[in-house]
């Protein structure tokens, strides 16, 4: 009688320890899935972050090439003025 008794304790016992670890598996399971909406949405604010960052330097450069233009129209008009003065 004894030993059933032993046994009874010890199933018991595995079965809250089961019971233990599929609450812990959830509770991870949970995190897990958290985590890979948080790390989508980081993905995402990247690539926008990117898409801007690709614009910002394409209207830099279009600028550069603007103040280059202006400074040559600048260069031309500065020497017909000294061709004038002559």
């Amino acid at each position: 009688m004894e030993k059933i008794k032993e046994l009874e304790e010890k199933i018991s016992a595995i079965v809250e320890r089961v019971k233990s670890l599929k609450h812990d598996r959830d509770v991870l399971q949970r995190k897990a899935d958290e985590s890979g909406s948080v790390l989508a949405a980081k993905d995402q604010e990247i690539a926008t972050l990117k898409n801007e960052l690709y614009a910002k330097n394409t209207e830099i450069e279009r600028m550069l090439g603007e103040r280059n233009s202006v400074a040559e129209q600048i260069e031309a008009i500065l020497s017909e003025l000294d061709k004038i003065e002559i």
